[in-house]
């Protein structure tokens, strides 16, 4: 007997302790999620200069052709390295025949080369130099670094949290809240457009082209998910 008391008295204690579990279940959460999202963008000073030039020629000799191409960028490669501070870059490279029937074959040829430098007056009159030796200038566009674009853009990361906190802490005071805190961070850099290469005439005795730096639009998004708690 003493067995089956001690199950009845198991069930009818597990039976009282129903409610009062119950009791204490916790109560509907009173935070209210707010999304916000700042953006904050400004102009920056390009600050580096793109050229790109091309050694091109043509012959009834595929042989002729290659070698005057080779000729030509082998030059203006010397006198490349030989200016400071000048990235260079080898590009594409084509040679191929064209057919006509009001002219014999011919072949043509091109190499492309690519200069960048923050001194523009120096990569300007380096450009100068390599169109008297025979290269054309296929197009031209100003620059922002990536150094000085992340620079920019900390800055602007900054300006777009502080009018994220301000905003949110206004509509909290609206709404009778206060900001418990942020929740899912973004931060996203808006993809600025490349600047398209500008087209050059392609003479050769012509002076050396010149170029304004101009201003690239640096842009900064924040969005955040933001609780707000009723006020004490």
């Amino acid at each position: 007997m003493s067995l089956v008391r001690s199950l009845i008295f198991g069930l009818m204690a597990a039976a009282a302790a129903v409610p009062a579990a119950a009791q204490t279940a916790p109560a509907a959460s009173t935070t209210t999620m707010l999304h916000l999202s700042e953006t904050a963008e400004r102009n920056a000073p390009n600050d580096r200069l793109r050229v790109q030039l091309a050694a091109e020629y043509a012959d009834r000799d595929a042989t002729k052709v290659q070698a005057e191409i080779n000729r030509r960028m082998g030059a203006a490669l010397k006198q490349i390295k030989a200016t400071p501070d000048i990235a260079v870059e080898t590009e594409g490279y084509s040679v191929y025949e064209e057919r006509s029937d009001k002219a014999p074959p011919q072949w043509h040829g091109s190499q492309t080369i690519s200069l960048t430098a923050k001194d523009f007056a120096q990569l300007l009159s380096l450009v100068g130099g390599l169109q008297q030796d025979g290269l054309v200038v296929k197009g031209m566009a100003p620059e922002l670094s990536r150094e000085a674009r992340r620079a920019v853009e900390d800055s602007l990361t900054d300006e777009a949290l502080g009018r994220l906190r301000q905003r949110a802490a206004h509509i909290a005071a609206t709404l009778g809240t206060k900001v418990a805190g942020m929740r899912e961070v973004r931060i996203g850099n808006a993809a600025s457009p490349p600047v398209p290469l500008r087209a050059m005439a392609m003479a050769r005795a012509m002076p050396a082209p010149v170029a304004e730096p101009g201003e690239a639009k640096v842009s900064v998004t924040v969005s955040a998910d933001i609780a707000l708690t009723p006020q004490p």
